[in-house]
């Protein structure tokens, strides 16, 4: 069946299972990189807020072979899963006293997200922009945000500026920097024997360590914190490489003379154009840090 057939057999089968006081709705999501997705949402008597699916990524796996029913059951088991455990009460939006310390920033491409950029307060930073997000409580939905639009800056009586200071002195305190070497990250993921045959791979071209935040969510944006940068590059004695591996997190390689930036960039250029999705992209870019000026450039 096509694309448009699946989402009302996927609507319809999700109406049988779930009865008729649910409201099942699917739109378009922009996401970032001006990634459009369908999202599929539903909507139950007892909650307020529904997890978002989308069904582009159901879609793929239809296409590649699996049953209809068996991606049917999943998503339904991915609602349940990430539904709320009733009402939530989400008015403290409204309210800037309870929201101005969940404010926190996120670094996206400028060039990619010009249209986004139009309506939401944001920042040019090199060839990205700084946006800003309110943080949900973790529990039930998880690591949950809130984009920041333009139209809410007048409601709470705010500036942009407002914001950004509020979003530099939250994002580290909520989202915790996480700075560890390659080989630490591959230990954690891969068998030792088999982590080691990969560090060994990546240290033939020069050290590398893995910025992200605890979270694991808009983890690029740790470049940003106050001194940390400058103090990794104390910590190294000497200016480092920047690579965006995507918004989540950023490689940081030592500037000597085994580091090539030409191959560096191409690097990047070929993870994100066959290891990443559209929306987990954040630049195409190397940056470099400089210990002296304590400065990013391109």
């Amino acid at each position: 069946m096509n694309y448009q057939t699946f989402k009302q057999q996927i609507v319809s089968g999700l109406k049988k299972q779930l009865g008729s006081d649910v409201t099942i709705t699917v739109q378009d999501i922009i996401k970032n990189n001006d990634t459009h997705l369908d999202g599929l949402t539903i909507l139950s008597p007892k909650y307020n807020l529904s997890p978002t699916i989308y069904l582009d990524y159901y879609y793929r796996q239809y296409e590649l072979g699996r049953p209809f029913d068996a991606l049917l059951s999943d998503i339904l088991a991915t609602y349940r899963e990430n539904c709320p455990g009733g009402r939530i009460d989400i008015s403290f939006f409204t309210d800037y006293d309870k929201v101005k310390s969940r404010i926190i920033l996120k670094l996206v491409n400028y060039e990619r997200n010009r249209t986004l950029l139009s309506s939401v307060p944001h920042y040019r930073f090199l060839d990205l922009a700084v946006v800003f997000h309110c943080l949900l409580n973790s529990g039930s939905y998880g690591n949950a945000t809130i984009l920041i639009h333009n139209h809410h800056l007048p409601y709470w009586n705010i500036t942009r500026d407002d914001l950004y200071a509020l979003a530099m002195q939250n994002t580290p305190r909520l989202m915790h920097y996480d700075l560890r070497d390659m080989t630490e990250v591959l230990h954690g993921l891969f068998p030792e024997e088999e982590a080691f045959s990969l560090h060994k791979g990546t240290d033939a071209l020069c050290p590398m360590y893995v910025l992200s935040n605890e979270q694991k969510l808009y983890g690029s944006s740790c470049i940003l914190y106050d001194n940390l940068l400058q103090s990794f590059a104390s910590r190294l004695g000497c200016d480092f490489y920047i690579l965006p591996s995507s918004v989540h997190e950023v490689l940081l390689i030592p500037a000597d003379d085994r580091t090539s930036c030409l191959e560096l960039s191409a690097m990047v250029k070929d993870v994100n154009s066959s290891q990443l999705s559209r929306e987990e992209i954040l630049s195409d870019h190397v940056y470099y840090f400089s210990r002296e000026s304590g400065q990013i450039t391109m």
